[in-house]
């Protein structure tokens, strides 16, 4: 089995594996998730040490989510600027982790 023939099987999975998340989210007020994880986000900036890194982690890994959800409707240069956020997100987090 070639990648290309296992990459619709993968994305199938994490398709029906993110349907009820998606669905939580889709019930909440339009403005809470982006409220909660700017929070997060601030909050990691704020706090030193690991509570921080976490924080900022919980922000990497929903946005990674997030992305990984369109990435079949991106263009590749957009691919290539998500996946430098998502570096950029990972390295403050551990940077913020270690101070």
């Amino acid at each position: 089995m070639t990648v290309r023939q296992q990459s619709p099987q993968i994305r199938q999975s994490i398709e029906r594996l993110s349907l009820r998340p998606a669905a939580y989210l889709r019930a909440l007020p339009r403005w809470l998730p982006p409220v909660v994880i700017a929070v997060l986000f601030v909050g990691g900036l704020a706090v030193h040490g690991w509570g921080g890194a976490a924080m900022l982690l919980v922000v990497t890994v929903f946005l990674a989510w997030l992305a990984a959800l369109s990435w079949p409707t991106l263009q590749p240069s957009t691919r290539v600027l998500r996946v430098v956020a998502l570096a950029a997100l990972l390295a403050l987090s551990v940077w913020v982790g270690l101070r």
